[in-house]
């Protein structure tokens, strides 16, 4: 999990320097029975739409080989889904302590990390 956050950090500060990630993410409308989409930066150009479902009730989530949170400054995110089916969102909760920009780059970082 150190070697984790410490990647998480460094990742952060590049994307931070690039210009590119949560800074720029833009919120997009969602239904009333999902949390929030955000759509952000990921480090290689690419567009992603991020749903925040801290408080959803998940039925289920996708199955992912090894750590799959992250946790910096009190901010705890997981990664749920590296693209749900039939939204093609990436799902990630937070333990309620983050900020947006943690969130979305915490969530951005799980996303590079673990979902190519």
């Amino acid at each position: 999990m150190k070697t984790l956050s410490l990647v998480v950090a460094a990742g952060l500060s590049l994307g931070l320097l690039a210009g590119c990630g949560p800074q720029d993410a833009q919120t997009v409308e969602s239904e009333a029975t999902q949390g929030p989409r955000y759509v952000a930066t990921r480090a290689d150009g690419s567009l992603v739409t991020i749903r925040d479902a801290t408080g959803e009730n998940l039925a289920s989530a996708q199955a992912i080989d090894g750590e799959r949170s992250v946790e910096a400054q009190g901010c705890w995110v997981t990664l749920q889904w590296c693209s749900e089916p039939g939204t093609g969102d990436a799902v990630c909760t937070q333990n309620g302590q983050c900020t947006l920009q943690q969130f979305v780059s915490a969530c951005l970082s799980l996303i590079d990390e673990i979902c190519g």
